[in-house]
């Protein structure tokens, strides 16, 4: 249940497993550089001048990044289940 993707692997479904934990690592790698250039911006811009909308909206891209992983988490944990159960049988 922590590492999304493992329980694929584990049920011997390297490929989904491997795109999972791909997937998982790319949008990791996605939001931390999203995530720098917000810091960045934050302390960038002047404390007078008001947040531009269209860099309000750039920092829900963070907030769909993270949605995206835990809909991929959510997948994986009841795919993996799912798919033990049927092996177990």
């Amino acid at each position: 249940m922590v590492i999304p993707g493992l329980g694929q692997i584990l049920n011997q479904e390297i490929k989904k497993g491997g795109f999972i934990l791909g997937a998982v690592f790319l949008l990791f790698v996605a939001g931390s550089i999203k995530l720098v250039f917000i810091v960045k911006a934050m302390f960038g811009r002047p404390e007078s001048g008001p947040l531009v909308l269209s860099q309000a909206l750039e920092q829900y891209d963070l907030l769909l990044m993270i949605g995206a992983f835990l809909m991929i988490w959510l997948y994986s944990v009841v795919d993996a289940y799912l798919q033990a159960r049927i092996k177990e049988r």
